[in-house]
């Protein structure tokens, strides 16, 4: 749950004394056929989702989705689709490895959808965490349906730039989200392209950067929660973060990161973000952020 920022991000909420996370999302239309009219009576609902623990075993539970789902959802946030033998047994031996696998590691969170998943990152991008954090509180309060879901691509793609400039104060985003939203709802881009297993990441990538807005480090931590490592998205606070554990010049620190995270191969963006984030999880009073 705390692979990294997304549990401290609007509409998830992490409930440290109960044990939970908790997220909305609205409730979608069933396909035809299903339910007997029951689509269009779940429209414009949106539902809560609390995640926990229970005897070594994940339960997920809901007031508005079914159990397949709720099942899709929680498969979907958690990455348990993600096979992680290969990264174990390629790295073996690796004591960053050992230590963060024996930590249940490795599996990023993800939000219940690519859309939200990738305007989070995109809001990511030039700014601060609190900056962050005000983009995505904005846009749920004034897209999302009652005020608490993350909103669809359909949502957004109602909101003129000017609207997102002035309501949700995303800046110079406005422009790449209004467009992003606009041809994820209306079709021309399919982000389940994204999440195909059987396309390589270098296209995947380019991809991602064709769209406006999208550069290297967004693309390639969008990558990183698809869970996609060949990359190594790298920011401010990675080089940053890398300077302090491993001192050096600044203007080498790209070439630096590069050479030490080499031998971990499609796995050297993960190997990389173990690393930095090994302290996260060093005590259990930690929470990061």
């Amino acid at each position: 749950m705390r692979s990294h920022g997304w549990y401290n991000l609007p509409p998830f909420e992490y409930d440290r004394e109960k044990g939970e996370l908790r997220t909305v999302v609205e409730v979608p239309p069933l396909p035809p056929g299903e339910g007997r009219g029951e689509g269009r009576s779940r429209a414009d609902k949106a539902a809560s989702i609390t995640f926990r623990t229970r005897q070594g075993r994940l339960e997920a539970s809901s007031d508005g989705l079914g159990r397949e789902e709720l099942r899709r959802t929680a498969r979907r946030v958690f990455s348990l689709d993600l096979d992680l033998d290969p990264f174990a047994a390629a790295l073996a031996g690796e004591p960053l490895v050992a230590r963060a696998l024996a930590r249940r590691g490795g599996r990023i969170l993800r939000a219940p959808t690519l859309f939200e998943d990738a305007v989070k990152i995109l809001f990511t991008t030039n700014c601060s965490w609190a900056a962050t954090r005000g983009m995505v509180t904005r846009l749920i309060a004034e897209a999302g349906v009652d005020g608490r879901a993350f909103p669809t691509a359909g949502r957004v793609a109602r909101l003129s730039v000017p609207t997102l400039k002035k309501k949700v104060r995303c800046g110079y985003r406005a422009e790449a989200l209004a467009q992003f939203a606009r041809r994820v709802a209306s079709g021309r881009l399919d982000l389940s392209a994204w999440e195909r297993w059987d396309r390589p990441a270098e296209e995947i990538r380019a991809e991602i950067l064709a769209e406006r807005g999208f550069g290297p480090y967004a693309a390639e931590g969008l990558l990183r929660i698809l869970g996609r490592h060949d990359f190594l998205a790298l920011d401010s606070w990675t080089r940053q973060k890398y300077r302090q554990l491993h001192p050096g010049l600044a203007r080498s620190t790209d070439r630096a990161i590069a050479r030490r995270y080499a031998r971990f191969g499609s796995f050297r963006g993960l190997a990389l973000w173990l690393e930095l984030t090994e302290d996260w999880h060093a005590a259990e009073e930690q929470v990061w952020p």
